[in-house]
């Protein structure tokens, strides 16, 4: 059983980028589907006000610390992790390690054209991996249309990047019936594996400030960014309780 850090109602898992793939690997070998959630400091003040997505992150059988604003929040109750798994990272170093061990992909989500520049681009670096991908602007006819193609293909491992909540949603929804090991929830990874959008330099990265570089690429953001302080806030409030 793995040791858990309650942040605001949300039970962060105490894992490291190594032990969440060791736990990826496990799911993929058994006969049960598996959702992986990515939480940031959004996503955690949004699951305040969201009973379901709450309910979703707390069932998901894998809950990762994604932003150095849940690194600082754990540290400010005394409940260190040990390191941040983003979850861009994490969906990389999962194509690095399916590239050896034959597991298979779906990609749905984003702009008509994206997933499919994504796979392009992964297919180029991991050249042995198994993709399919799908935009994710879906009416109820493609929408049943892209269930029974993962149902047909036999899907290892389905990521969706839909933006939260409806990603989390989509997934507590089919993901049993799709019968995939694991679903995770990736946001605009698609966009990044794309080359649509870049990534924080490591030394921002290092420096906890990849949020902000994201604001600077994209801002439209800036009233999303409302979430942080009242994400600090409360978490100090949840200290001195």
């Amino acid at each position: 059983m793995i040791d858990k850090v309650d942040i605001l109602g949300i039970l962060i898992d105490r894992v490291d980028m190594g032990q969440a793939l060791d736990r990826i690997e496990e799911f993929i070998k058994l006969d049960t589907s598996n959702l992986v959630v990515t939480p940031n400091a959004e996503m955690i003040i949004r699951a305040t006000k969201d009973p379901k997505l709450r309910e979703i992150i707390n069932s998901a059988q894998l809950i990762v610390p994604d932003g150095a604003g849940v690194i600082l929040a754990a540290n400010l109750l005394g409940q260190p992790l040990s390191e941040r798994v983003a979850g861009i990272d994490l969906v990389k170093e999962l194509l690095a390690q399916a590239n050896q061990k034959d597991y298979s992909f779906y990609f749905l989500g984003s702009a008509p054209g994206v997933a499919n520049k994504a796979k392009e681009k992964v297919l180029k670096k991991w050249p042995k991996l198994t993709i399919i991908a799908h935009h994710g602007y879906l009416d109820r006819e493609l929408e049943e249309q892209v269930i029974d193609e993962i149902k047909k293909e036999e899907i290892d491992i389905l990521l969706v990047g839909m933006g939260v909540p409806l990603q989390e949603k989509w997934l507590a929804t089919y993901l049993d019936q799709l019968d995939i090991p694991v679903g995770i929830g990736v946001g605009g990874t698609f966009d990044i594996l794309a080359g649509n959008k870049k990534r924080a330099p490591e030394v921002i990265q290092g420096l906890n400030l990849e949020w902000l570089y994201r604001l600077l690429q994209e801002p439209k953001r800036l009233g999303r960014m409302t979430a942080l302080p009242e994400f600090i806030y409360k978490v100090l409030h949840q200290r001195l309780k």
